[in-house]
């Protein structure tokens, strides 16, 4: 058996506010970051319904995967890409407006994390992805910039939301949950952020009815999400088990981050 896990983060808005744009200094203090009064988004709002049809931008992925002979055997690693940053470009003006890109940067990978462990008290096996990615602003201003209406403060060296996520992924033999796990999952934030079931017609299941799949998933609510799981290898059921949907969220959401139960499907 393979499975295989991949996730996309992007800024969905066409554009998002440059705080360094309107500084005293412009490029010449803040650096080439400052030529325009925009950052560009990804300028996209929904992903495709398999991972191999994705083809937007995006400003952070990470792909893992892994094989087993059995339910219980050793899992064997076979995919582990790391997390991989995007872009961030610098518009002249707003897209619709005919702006245009002035200034490019990579993205920095600031952590992450990839792992699978089988474990047998629980009978599953268990996939960890974690990320942060940043988009960062000029060097010039890595010190921090004053933030408007809150003195002394300052701004972070980023120019957009961190990209954030912690995925806990649960393969497990049987579709009984245990009640310390049961309980753990009714923690959850309860504001659930999935909208995948309603956004793709996806199978109910993952091609069985024995087994079964849940886990959490916390993200920083701004940018979007989509994790992708796909059981059975080239030839298996890919599923977008989770989307979040940032296109219709405020600046004031950056830094709120939300974990959520995975809904459960069987395998």
């Amino acid at each position: 058996m393979e499975i295989r896990l991949d996730m996309f983060a992007w800024i969905p808005q066409p554009e998002v506010p440059n705080p360094v744009y309107s500084l005293p200094g412009g490029t010449t203090r803040w650096g080439p970051g400052a030529c325009g009064p925009h950052f560009g988004g990804d300028n996209f709002i929904t992903p495709p319904a398999t991972a191999a049809a994705y083809a937007g931008t995006y400003r952070a992925k990470q792909s893992f995967g892994f094989r087993f002979g059995v339910i219980g055997d050793p899992p064997a690693v076979t995919l582990n890409t790391g997390a991989q940053p995007g872009t961030t470009t610098v518009l002249t003006a707003p897209r619709a407006a005919g702006g245009v890109m002035c200034h490019s940067t990579t993205a920095t990978i600031l952590s992450q994390a990839a792992s699978v462990t089988w474990d047998q008290s629980n009978a599953w096996y268990e996939v960890r992805l974690c990320c942060q990615a940043q988009d960062p602003v000029p060097t010039q201003s890595a010190g921090g910039l004053p933030l408007v209406g809150s003195p002394g403060s300052v701004v972070a060296s980023m120019a957009t939301p961190n990209l954030e996520w912690d995925l806990t992924l649960r393969l497990q033999r049987g579709t009984t949950i245990g009640l310390t796990t049961r309980a753990s999952y009714a923690w959850c934030s309860g504001f659930s952020l999935d909208i995948s079931p309603r956004v793709f017609p996806t199978p109910a299941n993952f091609g069985g009815t024995t087994n079964l799949v849940h886990g959490t998933m916390k993200v920083r609510r701004f940018p979007s999400y989509v994790l992708y799981v796909t059981i059975g290898g080239a030839g298996g059921v890919c599923i977008p088990l989770f989307f979040a949907d940032a296109s219709t969220r405020n600046m004031m959401e950056i830094t709120v981050a939300a974990t959520e139960a995975l809904r459960q499907l069987t395998w």
